[in-house]
């Protein structure tokens, strides 16, 4: 805010219909006393306060106080004055907090910076042993056919036998490629999710249709407490997802497959060896290896699915079994740009 001091002749505040003057201002009219060049905006410095000034003709007629004086006196001064004593201390407050943020920022890109390097560095190493991983089994499929065949060509086996044997190779490493492809589709986005209405216990059977020899041959006890409900899924996408579960839980119990359905909860546990507790966040994970040298790729599958449902699907430990957990979500799947379907097999 612009400020006025009239002044006579001998550079003395007139005090004629104005308020008292103020040390400060007679400070000022001291400083251009001895600096008298009119016109002039000059930062002067008073002590601790500070302004911007101009020394004028008191008949300036810019200014309306010199107006009403005007035919008071011809040879006074006027000055126009701005106190910024304060522009130092916010000046000096701004720099602080520019650096201030300058510091947080660069400690914060660092941070990020060093937590990107180490997720890449993860990422790196657990694909590198994912694929060593898939390279050897693929290469235990390929050297059993290549056993076979030298048996059945050597007349140590007989043809049958051998062609038993490659086919169920073929087959095993079938199986393992198809699961790499079918996650690299839905990874990308080429899938989209056709839903309907399924009916839980019903759905649930027919998946287990296909194991019922292994039930047999390993003489498997399969429990079910299915209650009624309906869930939309693709029953594509869910059947392979529920599949690949259930067919880790056959392979890896003792004794005892379980299957519960209660209140869009679906558990499906088992009596075989349990994952410790640092493990089993993990089992999802699509380049895990686990202490059994699993590649975990139907487990990858299997929450790749869930996500595209809008589900949860987790692993706990319920005494001594395992337990894999979906929790289904209604009317939350989700469709991926540009995605298309994925070819029934």
């Amino acid at each position: 805010t612009v400020s006025y001091l009239e002044l006579d002749g001998s550079f003395q505040p007139r005090t004629r219909g104005r308020r008292q003057t103020s040390d400060e201002e007679l400070r000022l009219a001291a400083w251009f006393s001895a600096h008298s060049a009119r016109g002039v905006v000059e930062r002067v410095q008073v002590g601790r306060w500070t302004c911007l000034a101009a020394l004028m003709d008191d008949a300036d007629p810019k200014t309306s106080d010199a107006a009403a004086t005007q035919d008071a006196t011809q040879d006074g001064y006027l000055i126009a004055y701005v106190d910024i004593t304060n522009e130092g201390d916010f000046i000096w407050t701004l720099n602080v907090a520019f650096v201030a943020l300058g510091l947080v920022l660069t400690v914060a890109a660092a941070l990020v910076g060093h937590a990107v390097g180490r997720g890449i560095e993860r990422t790196q190493e657990a694909q590198r042993r994912f694929y060593e991983n898939m390279s050897h089994e693929l290469k235990t499929p390929v050297a059993a056919i290549r056993g076979f065949a030298d048996g059945a060509r050597s007349g140590v086996m007989e043809t049958t036998q051998a062609l038993d044997g490659i086919v169920a190779e073929t087959e095993r490493m079938s199986g393992v490629v198809a699961e790499i492809l079918d996650l690299s589709r839905i990874e990308s986005g080429a899938v989209t999710v056709r839903t309907e209405p399924l009916e839980v216990g019903e759905f649930v059977q027919d998946c287990l249709m296909p194991f019922e020899g292994m039930v047999r041959t390993r003489g498997i006890d399969v429990e079910l407490d299915l209650a009624d409900g309906e869930v939309e899924a693709d029953p594509f996408l869910f059947g392979h997802a529920l599949t690949n579960v259930l067919s880790n839980a056959m392979r890896h119990a003792s004794k005892r497959v379980y299957l519960t359905y209660a209140r869009d909860v679906l558990v499906v546990g088992n009596d075989g060896r349990v994952p410790d507790e640092r493990e089993l966040p993990h089992l999802f994970e699509r380049f895990h290896v686990g202490e059994g040298g699993s590649t975990g790729i139907g487990l990858a599958m299997t929450m790749e699915v869930a996500t595209l449902h809008g589900w949860d699907v987790f692993a706990r430990r319920c005494g001594a079994c395992l337990e894999v957990v979906f929790v289904f979500h209604h009317g939350t799947h989700k469709r991926r740009p540009g995605s298309r379907e994925l070819s029934r097999r």
